[in-house]
């Protein structure tokens, strides 16, 4: 069986389509996605006197006529910012609990499109793909996730494709961010314990979990402190693992054939477990690019992967 595998598309537009349609361009037998589908931040779009005016990235973006708002509008949602048009006195008027019904609202309206597009393109191309949320996807959207007509969420789940069968648990460990969707090591311990128990054959198991394996070459990432900023050691940015412990000791138990990864963007790569290759697909979705892992498993089991990009 051909898998392609990506995570962490945090409301790149841009990279999600293209990941609609890399099942049929790697001729895949199917397609999984490890979590983090939404986006973190809604960037508002300021009308004053006929010019629109926004901020991100550290940079002030002014357009003067209307017609050219569709392509701001298009590089923000690229970048996985949530563009929202509003009039100076308005945005005055917004309080924090406004805020935060806007992003819920921008986080529901664009996920509802990329289910029905998800649908529309893998039934299509007649590809099975199995989606689970990240760390940032709050509870909210499962009811999302779960209304795809083809598409599945894996997520709490064990499902058979072409009989591998697909382990899959969604969600982070505690962070600094205190993102929505995250659980404590006791709990991811047994919610993995829980599924394992089902498993009818380790050795057709895949493993499709969005927090890596602790202490490993796809878990180390950039530190922040309690205020969110990020951690100097010496004139570099400190790193150090950011994965699961109970994951890790999860397949150093279970062995299954294989373990996909994300969470941790700029930790791409891949490493063994005792016999269990492990991935970590990386990302960059701010960039348009959609990076991946296109593993082939044989007829004798043998596993075979390539990282992907483009």
């Amino acid at each position: 069986m051909k898998i392609f595998y990506a995570a962490d598309l945090h409301g790149g537009e841009t990279a999600f389509r293209k990941f609609t349609n890399a099942g049929k361009f790697y001729k895949a037998d199917l397609v999984i996605f490890g979590g983090d589908l939404t986006g973190k931040m809604v960037v508002p779009i300021v009308e004053k006197n006929g010019v629109y005016t926004c901020r991100y990235y550290g940079s002030t973006v002014k357009v003067k006529k209307e017609k050219e708002l569709p392509d701001l509008e298009r590089n923000l949602r690229d970048a996985g910012f949530y563009p929202f048009l509003v009039s100076e006195d308005e945005l005055n008027r917004l309080n924090e609990n406004d805020a935060e019904l806007i992003i819920k609202e921008k986080q529901i309206e664009v996920l509802q499109e990329w289910i029905r597009l998800a649908d529309e393109r893998f039934s299509a191309a007649g590809i099975p793909c199995i989606l689970i949320p990240g760390s940032v996807d709050d509870f909210y959207l499962d009811e999302l996730i779960n209304a795809g007509s083809f598409v599945a969420n894996g997520d709490g789940k064990i499902i058979e494709v072409n009989g591998f069968e697909i382990l899959s648990v969604g969600g982070g460990k505690p962070s600094v961010f205190k993102y929505p969707r995250e659980f404590s090591e006791e709990e991811l311990a047994e919610k993995i314990e829980q599924l394992a128990a089902q498993v009818k054959d380790m050795n057709r198991c895949i493993f499709n979990i969005h927090i890596p394996p602790y202490d490993t070459d796809l878990d180390q990432g950039t530190l922040y402190d309690d205020e969110l900023k990020p951690v100097l050691d010496g004139d570099s940015l400190a790193t150090g693992p950011a994965g699961s412990k109970a994951v890790r000791e999860a397949i150093e138990k279970y062995q299954p054939l294989l373990s996909l990864h994300g969470n941790v963007h700029e930790s791409r790569g891949v490493t063994t477990l005792g016999k269990t290759i492990c991935i970590n697909a990386g990302t960059d979705y701010d960039q348009g690019l959609l990076r991946g892992a296109l593993v082939d498993v044989g007829a004798d089991g043998q596993v075979s992967y390539t990282l992907t990009a483009g």
